[in-house]
């Protein structure tokens, strides 16, 4: 797998005197980012149908939820990666301009299913299948990978590297040295790469005209900041 590293530094210092007997500090921010190709794509999928009769509108869901996981089966998507919801219900008006009432339509049923689908290459396949399906709408992709927290740990100790390096530049200009680490805080991780939106009714239309989902997500990064506190000797 192809995996590049890329520190971004991003550094926020100050130097704190404080009394005496609390002596003096260095507090430094590093930043560490580390990149990834995505092995994998999360999206969820709803099934809405209206129908005058509550039991037919919520069947009419229920098979079209059977067919979404029938199209999952096939193409070897396990059940620990399918979660779907409750079928919600509610009733549904319209409004009458020549009486001026509001006129009951019908019920509607829905339920949303969410997926992790773990072999990208046969993406477009596999949308294109589930577009085939009697669905209402698919919401946006978010591209991730397995392993993550490992990525996480990578961009952690790049952070952490990045503040001791700056924190060392700091001191020696400053002409006083470094004692021990006295507090650190990691501030989390933060994604930036690939989302697909295709849940507005254009983009949606579009994937099913194109067959399946075509994407290219390419390099995903993760980033760690820590803030790290030094004595001063």
């Amino acid at each position: 797998m192809k995996k590049k590293s890329v520190i971004f530094i991003c550094i926020i210092l100050f130097l704190c005197s404080s009394c005496a007997k609390n002596g003096k500090f260095l507090t430094v921010t590093g930043v560490g980012t580390a990149d990834f190709d995505p092995n994998l794509v999360n999206f969820s999928i709803t099934v809405e149908h209206i129908s005058p009769i509550l039991t037919d509108s919520v069947a009419k869901t229920k098979s079209g939820v059977m067919g979404i996981l029938e199209v999952c089966r096939t193409f070897g998507v396990s059940e620990q990666d399918i979660k779907s919801s409750h079928i919600s219900t509610n009733q549904v008006f319209h409004w009458q301009n020549d009486t001026g009432k509001r006129v009951l339509e019908g019920y509607s049923s829905s339920q949303t299913t969410n997926i992790t689908f773990r072999t990208l290459e046969k993406l477009e396949e596999f949308t294109a299948a589930l577009f085939k399906q009697d669905i209402a709408s698919m919401n946006r992709m978010e591209f991730g990978h397995s392993d993550s927290s490992s990525f996480e740990s990578e961009a952690t100790l790049k952070a952490l590297d990045n503040a001791k390096e700056e924190a060392g530049k700091i001191a020696d200009r400053m002409g006083v040295k470094l004692g021990e680490v006295i507090y650190i805080s990691d501030n989390g991780a933060d994604y930036s790469g690939y989302r697909e939106s295709i849940n507005s009714p254009m983009m949606f239309a579009k994937a099913s005209a194109d067959s399946g989902v075509v994407a290219s997500p390419g390099l995903l990064s993760v980033t760690r900041s820590v803030l790290v506190k030094y004595r001063i000797k």
